[in-house]
């Protein structure tokens, strides 16, 4: 055109702005613009802003938004939107509050970036008020506009309010329900999202990516092998796109359910892997006893030429944490910064302290948390201080449960760890003294709780739980279960019982535990021969892994036990994370 002596007009350049996916050719036809003399044309230097944010460059779009003489709804809207689109909501937020004290009227557009950006941001009050704007001025009843506050609503965790718009919606369509879903699993409330899905089910909604990966991801903390493998199945039946999100989804759930064969098969079956497909594999072998396996994909995830990020490491040394391999850990920590550019975080010297603690090198421990150059948070301090339960470390104990108790003084679990220590080595004055605490601080202790999945449904047990329907079939296989381990040899690991009792209560109260009645529960409700899965919020205790490898040999069962830390595989006596956990 410019070689035929044709001149470009102010129509021009914004087609030539939208079809740019270059900043470097985005400059050029910036400067090309100025030189025709459309440097303050408002419909070029909004069609500008965004091509400089869709090419990635916030500082240029911002600089040009502010250059501008003058700003109309729609250069502020972009603005808003390219914040928003680039992760941060509250830079979004901050602009559309000084548009409001510059007096210029939002529209629908802008409305509803600003409330993506509220959702993003979690900042329920902003949702609030422009809720408030929408009725205040006449807005009215908008699909888009309604469905963008369910979004806020639902992200801050107010169901309440998200489901009276969800209620009004005359034409649900499937992207709404997905909204719903979506904030209930992230709400926790697995159980609520599985029932929504029910629903669309029944009014004859096919399901698309983005539900399945919401409904993988409730499976997921559910440890629900059984309604997960039913989603699969429900993938392929209505041929849903497998693509990189939905074929990590699956990767991630089968690992932390316990199933690393399907997850390997999901995983060789993409088409496509990226970063995030390569780490949940790792960190779920890790997860499941498998640190070696672990390893070798790790390198062969290099070899394939993708790049590891800073998660990607926290499994790389987690692996090397369960798996005891020392030197390895300290080889790729260093290689973080050295190799990948990488600078460690506190996950990963929470990582590095937990592989010391729990191979006794308690003192290393210290001492690497004296030279972090951060602060150590409950994450690092925790660790430090389960490794001193471990290996019976009292001083340790007491200088991590310290520091652990500057940083957060209501935490109940710090106490509870430091009371098991004292109790494990018969101190049972400290022990007391440890518990009268919590009870004058007001300080609940976290319950233990056990999750089995039977026939797609989930059923949660406490320590000494009477309130499941068939609770005397499970103290009747309890007690059947019990005298069999002591038949076999099984001698009860007083040590964890935190109170100073006579010896029967004491293994009484072992036998009480959560995990037990969930496989007490398991044996009576399944097929003899099929695997039990239990997922428990808590550390598994040495009392219950050790009864836990030889029911798995007296009952002839392959249990799989998900604590809060990892996946055991018991099976023939023994246990998948060689005693090291």
């Amino acid at each position: 055109m410019i070689e035929n002596g044709l001149f470009p007009d102010n129509f021009t350049f914004p087609s030539l702005f939208k079809s740019c996916g270059d900043l470097n050719l985005g400059k050029q036809l910036h400067c090309h613009s100025t030189k025709f003399g459309f440097a303050s044309d408002s419909y070029i230097q909004n069609t500008l802003m965004n091509m400089y944010s869709n090419c990635g460059s916030l500082v240029s779009a911002r600089k040009m938004f502010d250059k501008m003489s003058e700003k109309g709804v729609v250069s502020w809207a972009t603005m808003i939107d390219a914040y928003t689109h680039w992760d941060q909501p509250i830079k979004a937020i901050e602009l559309f509050q000084r548009m409001e004290l510059e007096n210029v009227k939002p529209n629908e557009v802008t409305l509803v970036n600003v409330l993506t950006a509220c959702a993003r941001a979690r900042d329920l009050e902003m949702g609030k008020w422009v809720h408030k704007y929408i009725d205040e001025n006449g807005l009215g009843f908008r699909v888009v506009l309604t469905t963008a506050l369910m979004d806020v609503y639902c992200k801050c965790g107010c169901f309440s309010l998200a489901q009276e718009l969800f209620d009004k919606i005359p034409d649900k369509n499937l992207f709404h329900w997905n909204i719903m879903i979506n904030g209930y699993v992230e709400d926790s409330d697995y159980e609520e999202a599985l029932l929504l899905f029910r629903e669309i089910q029944i009014k004859g909604i096919k399901a698309d990516k983005v539900t399945m990966v919401s409904l993988l991801l409730a499976c997921t903390h559910l440890g629900a092998l059984e309604l997960g493998l039913w989603l699969h199945a429900y993938i392929e039946k209505e041929n849903i796109e497998v693509d990189v999100v939905l074929g990590t989804a699956l990767v991630d759930m089968y690992t932390k359910c316990g199933s690393t064969e399907k997850a390997l098969e999901v995983f060789h079956e993409m088409p496509k892997r990226d970063v995030m497909t390569w780490t949940a594999m790792i960190v779920g072998l890790a997860m499941c006893g498998q640190g070696e396996k672990a390893l070798e994909f790790f390198y062969e995830m290099q070899k394939s030429g993708v790049k590891p990020d800073a998660i990607t490491f926290v499994g790389v040394l987690a692996a090397c944490s369960h798996t005891g391999l020392v030197d390895e850990g300290y080889s790729h920590f260093d290689s973080m910064l050295t190799v990948y550019g990488i600078q460690p975080s506190i996950e990963h010297y929470g990582c590095m302290v937990d592989m010391l603690g729990r191979a006794g090198k308690i003192a290393a421990a210290e001492e690497l948390i004296r030279e972090m150059p951060m602060k150590p948070d409950y994450f690092v301090l925790g660790g430090l201080l389960g490794a001193c339960r471990i290996h019976g470390n009292l001083d340790a104990a007491e200088r991590a449960a310290q520091q652990l108790l500057e940083l957060d003084p209501n935490n109940g679990g710090t106490y509870v760890l430091l009371s098991n220590i004292y109790s494990s080595l018969g101190k049972w004055e400290k022990a007391k003294e440890t518990r009268e605490l919590m009870i004058e601080r007001n300080i609940k202790k976290p319950p233990g709780c056990s999750l089995i999945e039977v026939d797609g449904i989930v059923h949660e047990f406490f320590k000494g739980d009477m309130l499941h329907p068939q609770s005397s079939e499970i103290y009747e296989m309890l007690e059947d279960m019990i005298c069999r381990l002591k038949v076999a040899g099984y001698v009860p690991n007083k040590s964890e019982v935190l109170f100073d009792m006579d010896e029967e209560e004491k293994e009484n109260a072992l036998s009480l535990h959560s995990e037990k009645l969930a496989i007490s529960f398991g044996l009576i409700s399944t097929s003899p021969g099929t695997p039990i899965r239990v997922v428990k919020n808590l550390r598994v205790c040495i009392d219950c892994h050790s009864a836990t490898k030889l029911i798995s040999r007296i009952y002839n069962r392959e249990i799989i036990l998900r604590d809060r830390n990892r996946y055991h595989h018991f099976k023939d006596g023994l246990c998948s994370c060689k005693d090291f956990w």
